[in-house]
């Protein structure tokens, strides 16, 4: 993933608060410091939005490939076949079934019948069972046709809402004056607001992974993100094939490949850590890839197998055991209502109390490109 860590441009900045003595605007802070925690969170590209709820899009590709589903089996001087889906394909199409080329001549996609030319470009008119897979191969014209019907695949809208994560912090001035508290390196209150800091992270990274969408209503005004787990609709699986036995093919056939069938480019693959010792047992065990490190002198954990193909591994300590996600990077982006800001109120009593809070979600566009496999629950060798 490209520049982490550039979010100089695209958020919004925050005046001081508490007399400008602490400034609000810690995100930039907790993106390096739990960068290995929550890695999407923290790594992936920040786009600011302005409003309680955005869209995003999902734009189908077209099918390079269909099937007969005509009834019966497809004679050698049939010119009229039914398929399962004809509106993917245009006059003028070639189409290549076994060993015969097809030229396509007229579509009705209301009954998903085609008029072809048989034994198209030299090849032989043959039968052919029923049911059969079919490829398109390509589209073929002179160039002067003209009254050509436009083929386009009306993207789908979704719309995400915002959610908003806030930890309290509280401490009273009995335990701020013990000495030496933390091994000596920060006082108690200090301590709180990182734990309140990184239980906004914790919970913010796992909304995006298992998130379920609220939205703003009159019965509920507290919105919820949707995350992958629900995102994901084409390439979700929750019981996949050799759960109790899974190898390395598993591992591609249900994340990489799923990615790639969908039209997508796949470049990351985030696994709960009990995959690290999934890819010994395959014989890959991951190695780590030079990424650098954040400002804080933390190495930035990731790492490839050889039999990935150039997609990246992030372990991802809050997936739950036996996960895997792969994803289209670019197309992922989290987007910053508030970044994570640190609200202290002052003090009651003698407490000294304070929030930290942020708002924001996950845009993931074209769901397809991207894949999800959950359940795995032990790993053998291929």
């Amino acid at each position: 993933m490209p520049n982490l860590y550039d979010h100089a441009t695209p958020l919004t900045p925050y005046g001081a608060i508490n007399a400008g003595v602490a400034p609000p605007d810690v995100f930039g802070v907790a993106i390096n410091w739990f960068t290995n925690r929550t890695p999407l969170t923290s790594r992936l590209r920040k786009r600011p939005v302005g409003s309680q709820s955005f869209l995003f899009t999902n734009s189908a590709f077209r099918p390079r490939g269909a099937k007969l589903d005509n009834g019966g089996n497809l004679t050698n001087v049939a010119t009229s076949f039914v398929v399962d889906d004809a509106s993917i394909f245009d006059v003028d199409d070639v189409l290549k079934l076994e060993d015969e080329y097809l030229l396509v001549q007229q579509v009705d996609p209301a009954t998903n019948t085609l008029t072809v030319k048989r034994g198209h470009a030299g090849t032989s008119a043959v039968a052919h069972n029923d049911a059969l897979p079919f490829h398109l191969i390509t589209n073929t014209r002179t160039g002067a046709a003209v009254d050509i019907g436009a083929a386009s695949r009306k993207p789908s809208a979704f719309t995400q809402w915002c959610q908003t994560v806030q930890h309290a912090y509280s401490v009273g001035g009995s335990l701020q004056t013990t000495q030496n508290y933390v091994s000596g390196e920060g006082t108690p209150l200090d301590r709180d607001r990182m734990i309140a800091a990184q239980h906004c992270m914790d919970d913010f990274e796992s909304a995006i992974y298992y998130g379920k969408k609220v939205a703003i209503s009159a019965a509920d005004s507290r919105p919820q993100m949707e995350g992958f787990d629900n995102l994901l609709i084409t390439n979700r699986t929750k019981s996949p094939t050799n759960a109790s036995s899974y190898k390395s093919t598993d591992l591609i056939r249900d994340t990489i490949q799923r990615c790639f069938d969908g039209g997508g480019n796949p470049t990351h693959l985030l696994v709960s850590t009990d995959f690290l010792s999934g890819f010994a047992v395959w014989g890959h065990a991951a190695m780590r890839v030079n990424a650098g490190e954040t400002v804080f002198g933390t190495p930035i954990d990731l790492f490839e197998a050889p039999f990935l193909s150039g997609v990246l591994v992030i372990p991802a300590p809050l997936l739950r055991p036996g996960t895997a996600i792969c994803i289209s990077e670019p197309e992922c982006k989290v987007r910053i209502k508030r970044p994570l800001v640190d609200k202290p109120r002052g003090s009651r009593g003698d407490a000294v109390e304070g929030d930290f809070i942020m708002e924001g979600a996950i845009e993931i566009d074209n769901e397809a490109h991207h894949a999800m496999v959950s359940g795995i629950t032990a790993f053998a060798a291929s």
